[in-house]
């Protein structure tokens, strides 16, 4: 590509059907503590109705980090971690079933699924100790579940006293009591102390108001224990507070429109939040009283409309560097706001279309659309300019019946095989053009069948490779008769051990894989990047970075470029001559790595995906949900004299955190709160001083990004003057045609 300006074909998918799932559940994976720093094990835990789990990092403005596929029939109405120091953190959900699951991290599959034998579970807490489980039920009983036996151990305790209506919401008071909201408008509090004279009976019963035309459902309840009280939300749409020593209403507050769905409260226990159907936000503050400290007084400081449809769950989580409240819902985008400057502070919307996990691949040869969500495959063709009224055309549509939902796809270049992963197992269909569709066969490969699949990528029309969720790397040959469908398996050097590790058992998954030639690179969640020769089956780590990557990608220039998610570029050097050596920071990235233009280093968007221009350009591309970017990696990016942000060091490496929240620029004082991914020593601080020379002028425009195109799910080069990129439909106006080509022009 030459330096003047360049027109470029953008063909605008908008055809794509993508619909997200409600948010059902969130948990914070530590409880909040204001003595102390944010560690750098903090989850949070989202649940959806489609059965998925995302599990989010804070840090660096908020990434997902991973997805546990649901399946046909499956949701998740309830999560709660466990958290008992030296021990890595455990997962549990409750989702419309008898049955409580423990969820394996590292391979995103079950590890226990235990039934409680009791009804269809409606409510979940966990103990002060972390050692214990208490679920609400549908019959009226409270099941204690003991999980002090370790991870995937479930054990039946106790079954409290049995009264007649399901039980909508439980919180436990400590370790001695649980309390219970239930669908008779009353709150009922059971003694759970092992050894305690009373045990499993009920204690005390508080009725809340009644409904004059139904009963009223009582849907959450929390305890704030530095005051002793109760506090619950019901379907009258009242929130009220109760003394638990004498069972008596403290106060009440009539203020939401409908029903009240969801509590959570601050680590003072000095505010309270509710919301519900009605979509706003109610804080609740404790006003002191000056003469009498029993005397203080509950009274509402505000109220936020921060989401278009019901809130469904909130969660909170507050220490010495960090101050979340989040909430989502019908809406299905995820809202972090502040509960310290909740009134008046800044929230921020991340939309399910974010897709930090792809569902849709493009193949240029044969110029097909794929997408796949939950259990069904489709596939559109594109057309070209000359017919730009009828440009895509839905050409296959698969539907599996298996219950689990589809966790990857990959489409060789020929546009004839396409591999379909899930948790459990991994199938392959042959797709044959016959008038204007794609008629679809099952293909028969034994190894696939019983295996499972979390990234897969061809080779070339025949080799594909494939990461298992127990993150094996394995390379097949789909047409070699003599392996016996048996893979190749290419051991993946060894990582260091973290504490951050300990603690969260997925942190050394893969994350990204990208093939190329006789390459494959893959990132893992920590940080680390290694590269696998395909034919000599061998691989070399390439570095140990300090933050998450959200895209990696291997270029026609013959490097690996990867973005990570404080938004810096790097690149590194593949070189063949002498055997491989790799790991080699390129010219552009020593020279241009802290030059990066602030349009794009400061995106709140993280960059999602990276694709090459025309194998005889040196252009890489970058697009994230809300911006397509390019860089002229041929050109040297204009010296960018803007303050540089306050460094500072651990482990002798370079860590900058710009996340609002999480502390900045103070060094770490805690063992167990080591910064994620320690290991660094193959990123090497040789990158050169900076060079000035050879520098361009700005209007040779080594940079180009725009923000024309919004809730991308995907961008890819579909030809060699043409990028297809796929638009979620929502996100355009009604008139716009569903596919269009545009000009861009840079």
């Amino acid at each position: 590509m030459t330096q003047t300006a360049q027109n470029l074909l953008v063909h605008r998918a908008r055809f794509v059907d993508y619909n997200g799932a409600n948010i059902t559940a969130l948990s914070f994976s530590h409880g909040s503590r204001l003595d102390k720093r944010t560690p750098s094990d903090l989850r949070l835990a989202l649940g959806r109705s489609n059965g998925d789990i995302e599990i989010w990092n804070p840090r660096n403005g908020w990434c997902q980090e991973l997805v546990i596929q649901g399946g046909e029939g499956r949701t998740i109405e309830g999560l709660v971690w466990s958290n008992i120091s030296g021990e890595p953190l455990r997962l549990f959900s409750i989702g419309g079933s008898t049955v409580v699951t423990e969820w394996n991290l590292e391979t995103g599959l079950p590890l226990k699924n235990y039934d409680c034998n009791a009804g269809v579970i409606w409510s979940m807490a966990m103990n002060e100790s972390q050692n214990k489980l208490a679920v609400g039920c549908d019959n009226g009983c409270v099941v204690v579940i003991d999980i002090s036996g370790g991870s995937g151990v479930m054990e039946h305790e106790a079954v409290l006293q049995r009264q007649d209506s399901r039980i909508l919401s439980v919180a436990w008071r400590m370790d001695e009591h649980v309390i219970g909201g239930c669908a008779d408008g009353r709150i009922r509090v059971w003694s759970a102390l092992k050894g305690a004279e009373m045990r499993g009976r009920i204690l005390q019963t508080m009725k809340v108001d009644k409904s004059k035309k139904e009963s009223t459902l009582v849907w959450c309840v929390t305890y704030l224990p530095k005051i002793d009280q109760i506090v619950s939300g019901d379907s009258t749409g009242s929130v009220k507070f109760w003394d638990f020593q004498y069972s008596t209403l403290a106060q009440s507050f009539k203020v939401h429109d409908a029903d009240v769905l969801c509590l959570t409260a601050d680590e003072t226990n000095t505010k309270v939040f509710s919301a519900g159907i009605d979509r706003k936000i109610y804080n609740f503050s404790l006003a002191p009283s000056s003469s009498n400290k029993k005397a203080a007084r509950w009274v509402v400081s505000s109220n936020r409309l921060l989401h278009s449809n019901d809130v469904r769950t909130m969660a909170s989580y507050q220490s010495k560097g960090a101050d979340f409240l989040v909430s989502g819902g019908v809406e299905k985008s995820l809202v972090i706001s502040s509960m310290g400057s909740f009134s008046e502070g800044s929230y921020r919307k991340i939309p399910f279309v974010v897709p930090f996990h792809k569902n849709v691949l493009v193949n240029q040869q044969q110029r097909l659309c794929v997408m796949w969500q939950q259990s069904t495959v489709k596939i559109w063709a594109m057309g070209d300019e000359a017919d730009s009224s009828n440009n895509y055309k839905l050409v296959c549509k698969l539907s599996l019946k298996d219950e689990q939902n589809i966790s990857t796809c990959a489409l060789s270049p020929d546009g004839q095989v396409l591999i379909v992963g899930r948790a459990t197992t991994t199938k392959m269909f042959h797709l044959l053009p016959s008038n204007d569709k794609l008629k679809v066969t099952k293909l028969d490969n034994d190894f696939l069948l019983k295996n499972g699949t979390s990234h897969v990528k061809f080779v070339d029309n025949s080799r594909i490779v494939i990461v298992s969720p127990r993150n094996d790397f394995l390379l097949l040959n789909l047409e070699d008769e003599d392996s016996d469908e048996k893979p190749v398996k290419i051991e993946l050097p060894d990582l260091k051990e973290t504490n951050t590790g300990i603690k969260l058992p997925h942190i050394n998954s893969i994350n990204h894989l990208d093939v190329r030639g006789s390459f494959a690179v893959i990132s893992r969640i920590c940080g680390a990047v290694d590269l696998v020769n395909l034919e000599s089956t061998s691989a070399v780590p390439v570095a140990r970075l300090m933050n998450l990557i959200t895209a990696i990608h291997i270029s026609t220039r013959r490097t690996i470029a990867l973005t990570t998610a404080d938004n810096k570029v790097l690149e590194f050097l593949l070189h063949e001559e002498d055997g491989v050596n790799v790991g080699t920071i390129s010219p552009w990235c020593k020279k241009n790595k802290d030059y990066l233009p602030k349009e794009f280093e400061q995106q709140k968007d993280k960059c999602l995906g990276i694709f090459s221009g025309s194998p005889d350009d040196d252009s890489i591309w970058f697009w994230s949900s809300n911006y397509l970017a390019r860089f002229d990696m041929s050109q040297d990016l204009p010296l960018n004299t803007r303050k540089r942000p306050r460094k500072h060091k651990i482990d002798e490496n370079t860590v900058t955190d710009k996340s609002t929240f999480i502390d900045e620029g103070e060094e770490e004082d805690d063992e167990d709160e080591d910064l994620m991914d320690e290991t660094s020593d193959l990123l090497k601080s040789d990158l050169g001083k900076e060079d000035s020379t050879n520098r361009v002028a700005k209007n040779n425009k080594p940079f180009f990004i725009t923000d024309k195109y919004r809730s991308l799910l995907f961008a890819d080069l579909l030809a060699r003057d043409q990028i297809v990129v796929v638009e979620r439909p929502s996100s355009t106006s009604s008139s716009a045609a569903a596919f269009d080509l545009p000009k861009i022009v840079f």
